[in-house]
């Protein structure tokens, strides 16, 4: 005697996972800079009304160059793009909208940008691969207005594109078994930033890079030059500039002169902070920062204007 088996209708069957095909895109990492200090400053409610005015920013930047958003992690945002140029066309964007809006202007608050091209899985809410690993790390390289990537990413950049990015050196990136070379975005307008120089001329321009710097501080003025030693600044007595505030560290930072530059080396426990006068801002901390142009040094606690505590610099030629 034969047994039927039932006929299961297209509703019964066991349904097929089949495993996401990966796509090349450009996965782009924004995340909010000093967001723990605006908690601190302006109470709960404030300090979540600024940051979802600043993620509804990077978002609609996002739409704007045809990415899609796949998720937001606490002050951060995930993206993808479906190639680099668009991916740093709204990065780009992202950075002038914060700089430009007035209603963020009192509370000195910044992004930093991370993104890799390459192949990913795109999955509902979340991306994996490769790529996302390189941004993710891209990211974590970055500094206050900083947009940082890969040198594979900038070669499928135009060339308008990538004669505006400087290389930053090769940095590790888990995953990968060789350190890959990190390239910085430079999307400030023309005439604010120092363009890309080849290796060719740079050799001569060793010549022309500043061999003095001047500094300010509560109207006493110093003076450090290529034959200097070490420059020392921090609350306790013995240095060269002494800054007795509370959340300055006994031995802060120094500036040294190294291969025509003066490179400001951060030891401190709250950080240094640096706005140049073209409004770029960074933050070091126990790490170092290569000086140049003119702008300002606050010690543990971000730049503000007419504060006292306020170091002005500027990077003079021989």
């Amino acid at each position: 005697m034969k047994v039927r088996r039932p006929v299961l209708s297209a509703s019964d069957r066991p349904s097929t996972t089949h495993s996401p095909e990966p796509v090349s895109a450009t996965v782009l990492f924004a995340d909010i800079c000093g967001s723990s200090r605006l908690f601190e400053e302006y109470g709960d409610w404030q300090a979540r009304q600024i940051e979802s005015s600043i993620l509804d920013t990077l978002m609609a930047k996002t739409g704007d160059f045809d990415g899609t958003v796949i998720k937001t992690i606490g002050d951060e945002i995930m993206s993808h793009f479906p190639d680099a140029e668009r991916a740093i066309n709204a990065a780009c964007e992202m950075h002038r909208a914060l700089r430009d809006d007035l209603s963020l202007l009192d509370f000195n608050i910044a992004v930093k940008i991370g993104l890799q091209h390459g192949p990913v899985l795109v999955e509902p809410g979340d991306l994996f691969g490769d790529a996302v690993n390189v941004a993710a790390r891209m990211v974590s390289l970055a500094r206050a207005d900083q947009i940082i990537t890969t040198l594979d990413t900038v070669r499928r950049l135009p060339d308008e594109l990538q004669q505006m990015t400087r290389s930053l050196g090769p940095s590790r990136v888990r995953g990968r078994q060789r350190a890959v070379e990190i390239v910085e975005m430079i999307w400030q307008e023309p005439g604010s930033v120092t363009q890309l120089i080849g290796p060719g001329p740079q050799k001569e321009l060793q010549q022309l890079l500043c061999t003095r710097l001047l500094l300010a501080f509560r109207g006493t003025h110093y003076e450090v030059r290529d034959d200097s030693p070490p420059f020392t600044i921090g609350r306790g007595d013995r240095n060269m500039l002494v800054v007795d505030q509370d959340q300055v560290s006994r031995n802060h930072a120094d500036i040294q002169f190294r291969q025509g530059k003066f490179i400001l080396v951060d030891g401190s426990t709250n950080g240094t902070y640096l706005r140049l006068d073209n409004g770029a801002r960074f933050f070091v901390q126990r790490e170092e920062f290569v000086l140049h142009e003119e702008g300002a040094i606050c010690l543990g606690e971000a730049v503000r204007d007419g504060d006292p505590c306020l170091i002005r610099f500027q990077c003079l030629l021989p």
